[in-house]
């Protein structure tokens, strides 16, 4: 093994490590009462619309504890992607571990799939802002609440939750 090679597995060992290190922390942590340097999205503070990544954090905790109808009702766009990214990811790997080693792939990328990945997630980001019902879906739920009795006539219901009149 040379240097580099070696060089290439010491950063590999580190990156896993701090990327479990994350993973194992937002699993234990109450997104109901968010820590103050998981950033917030500058677009929703400033306009009230949802932004592409919206929800994404809400996400990768509901994947963390198992729940994927959670995290695809966080962010769908994200959860049909993370497949495609990680699959993609893998092979920049290795490529970049054993270069030369790993067969080239037949398949290759075209311009054509940035522009339906960009014009999809476009789409996705309309949508999400529509206030229609079929639209709405699309919108991140707002963080769980934990159930407490000083917390419990604050909590935000959820979308499945009937209006104010109909209870």
């Amino acid at each position: 093994m040379n240097q580099r090679s070696r060089g290439r597995w010491i950063a590999t060992v580190l990156a896993i490590s701090v990327l479990g290190f994350l993973a194992l922390w937002l699993r234990r942590a109450d997104l109901s009462d968010p820590p103050r340097f998981l950033p917030r999205c500058l677009l929703n503070d400033a306009t009230g619309l949802y932004c592409p990544g919206c929800g994404n954090t809400r996400a990768a905790h509901a994947l963390m504890h198992g729940d994927l109808m959670e995290a695809f009702r966080q962010n769908a766009y994200t959860i049909l992607a993370l497949p495609f990214l990680a699959f993609a990811a893998w092979r920049s790997w290795l490529q970049w571990v054993m270069p030369g080693r790993v067969r080239e792939s037949k398949w290759r990328w075209k311009q054509s799939y940035t522009l339906i990945a960009v014009w999809t997630l476009a789409a996705f980001t309309l949508l999400r802002n529509l206030p229609w019902e079929p639209f709405r879906w699309l919108a991140p739920d707002p963080p769980k609440v934990r159930e407490s009795p000083a917390s419990a006539a604050t909590a935000t219901p959820s979308r499945d939750a009937p209006p104010p009149a109909a209870r």
